[in-house]
């Protein structure tokens, strides 16, 4: 099985959130991204400064499947590339469900390579399409707040 850690290195990941705060730009992006590729689930990663997430890196889901993913790892290594060459820090992990509600399933649970990361979860079984956002732990989760920011990078 593919391991992202070693192209993790020179990653950083942010620490565990209150509140996943993501341009409005970047979540349009996202459900976008699920809308796109509908009916199968997408998964992709949010990036940006450690406080606002404002790049998205959709990613392949190789299981082209309307249940399950699984990121490529030529697109995970292709993202991870990018973020460390632009100084990002990874801020959450997405994906969607396209026939089911946006809340964890076992699998997402069972899944949980990246610890408290983050995990927006876009469910297109209502119009406007549904996202919640959740931290994961092995058998349970807490939702978060999904909070929308203007704007890009925050200034450093």
């Amino acid at each position: 099985m593919f391991e992202a850690g070693e192209f993790l290195a020179g990653v950083s990941m942010s620490k565990r959130a209150d509140a996943l705060r993501v341009t409005a730009d970047c979540f349009e992006e996202m459900i976008r991204h699920a809308i796109t590729v509908a009916p199968e689930e997408c998964c992709g990663l949010l990036a940006g400064d450690g406080y606002v997430a404002w790049r998205l890196f959709p990613l392949e889901n190789e299981l082209h499947s309307p249940v399950a993913y699984s990121a490529s790892p030529r697109s995970l290594i292709e993202a991870f590339r990018e973020m460390r060459r632009c100084g990002l820090e990874l801020m959450a992990i997405y994906h969607s469900h396209p026939t089911s509600p946006a809340e964890p399933s076992q699998t997402d649970l069972s899944a949980n390579y990246y610890g408290d990361l983050p995990r927006p979860i876009i469910s297109l079984t209502t119009d406007p399409p549904t996202v919640r956002c959740f931290v994961l732990g092995e058998r349970s989760w807490l939702e978060i707040p999904i909070e929308l920011v203007r704007g890009g990078p925050t200034p450093g």
